[in-house]
């Protein structure tokens, strides 16, 4: 008899998991937190993890006839009314016991702080699945470009509540995470961004793009991409 090792297939078949993402933004929408969410989720299926998604139905762009994605679950929501293109999902824990119980998750990942995420803290808690969120947005401190400054207190008051419901709190930096953890947030963790190396590669590199900005071979230049709006500190005027 010889000792055998089990092949990559059979060790990916071990170590699968399946993750949950409970959130109320992701593509074809376009904002930092969607596309974040859309490629940790095409990176976790790639590493052979099943990932599931749910998150509001889009008047927009989502079939009214059904979903033919099985991997995603679509539950209704409503406009936020000062965030415009962001919809907030309605409570959904009835709905999610149901699927969770039909197709049982290893852990959930609730990236947003809306109805929809309590109420899946609440449901992945009531089922005993691990159930751990991300802060995305200072919706505290945003809330004064909005103007709703007067409810800062409430709305922190209440992502400090939601956040330490859940097991963690994943964040993209330490400075963050320290942050964080001095407002009185609990088992803050930090999730780092990555950078997409086969976009963002020298081979790219255009030497006659480079020329019209006035830039030679050997300079730095440096592009902001990002949106225009009052909480970046950045608007229409610049």
């Amino acid at each position: 008899m010889y000792a055998t090792h089990p092949d990559r297939s059979q060790q990916n078949a071990v170590h699968q998991r399946h993750i949950c993402m409970v959130t109320e933004t992701y593509p074809p929408e376009v904002n930092g937190a969607a596309l974040t969410l859309a490629h940790l989720v095409q990176g976790l299926r790639s590493q052979g993890h099943v990932v599931s998604v749910v998150r509001p139905r889009r008047r927009t762009f989502d079939d009214p006839g059904g979903n033919d994605d099985l991997r995603v679950t679509l539950v209704p929501g409503l406009p936020f009314p000062v965030y415009k293109g962001l919809h907030v999902g309605l409570p959904a824990g009835g709905m999610l016991q149901t699927r969770w119980t039909q197709h049982r998750p290893d852990v959930v990942y609730v990236a947003t702080e809306g109805p929809l995420g309590w109420s899946a803290v609440r449901a992945a808690q009531c089922l005993g699945i691990p159930v751990f969120s991300g802060f995305h947005t200072n919706f505290h401190s945003y809330s004064k470009h909005y103007h709703a400054g007067w409810l800062r207190p409430l709305i922190f008051r209440y992502l400090c509540t939601f956040h330490n419901r859940t097991s963690g709190i994943l964040v993209p930096s330490v400075d963050l995470r320290n942050r964080l953890q001095a407002m009185g947030l609990k088992n803050v963790r930090v999730l780092g961004r990555g950078v997409d190396s086969e976009l963002f590669t020298p081979e790219r590199r255009c030497a006659v793009l480079r020329h019209t900005w006035g830039v030679s071979p050997h300079d730095l230049a440096v592009l902001y991409v990002g949106r225009l709006a009052p909480e970046k500190k950045f608007s229409p005027r610049h």
